[in-house]
């Protein structure tokens, strides 16, 4: 479904009751939709951060969209033990370990790197004496759709959004028939939710 379809769907299960404007339900539209997003790094929201060190300062520019680093150096097999976030560097694709923010001053000097948020900066604790690339992973935040593009998943789970779009608590101040099936509403995305989450795990083949 597009956009468009899912706020109609949302509009006639109220039976069009509810006071909010156009622009109203597409920002209620989005807001869901962000929600859905940001659940889980979702193996269709995952994206590719790329760069290029500097031999003047020790970091580049984090992606616009960018949310938080996801595991990209693990085995799909369980031969192995699960490891966090790392940041491939060079043509031989040397891995720097990622640390939290406030733990960064316990590694200066050494090969590895940490986020700031703040600077939207990736940082590495030891200044690069060398321009190389950089690769890594990264959940990405949801782009606003237009009314004829359709969610980046599976058209079996976008029945989600109308019913987290009329769970909402705006949207149960608008609507007497919002009010009264809030909670089922919102059971029911959860559930499609958990199907959705089945889905995703599917998609890698143990």
């Amino acid at each position: 479904m597009t956009k468009l379809e899912i706020i109609v769907k949302a509009q006639l299960y109220l039976d069009d009751t509810s006071e909010l404007s156009t622009q109203e339900f597409s920002d209620l539209f989005d807001k869901m939709y962000r929600k859905v997003t940001r659940m889980m790094p979702w193996e269709g929201t995952k994206q590719e951060g790329t760069g290029t060190t500097s031999t003047s300062v020790p970091y580049i520019a984090l992606p616009e969209g960018f949310l938080y680093l996801t595991a990209n150096a693990n085995h799909s097999t369980s031969n192995y033990e699960a490891s966090g976030p790392v940041i491939f560097r060079g043509p031989d694709y040397k891995q720097y370990p990622v640390v939290s923010w406030s733990d960064r001053r316990q590694y200066r000097n050494a090969e590895y790197a940490y986020i700031d948020l703040a600077n939207s900066r990736l940082v590495f604790t030891a200044q690069p004496t060398v321009a190389e690339a950089v690769e890594f992973d990264y959940h990405g935040q949801a782009t606003v759709l237009a009314d004829g593009e359709s969610p980046w998943f599976p058209s079996d789970y976008h029945d989600a959004i109308y019913h987290f779009m009329v769970s909402d608590d705006f949207m149960i101040q608008q609507s007497d028939k919002a009010k009264s099936y809030a909670r089922e509403n919102e059971r029911e995305g959860n559930a499609i939710m958990d199907d959705m989450k089945y889905w995703n795990a599917s998609l890698i083949q143990m």
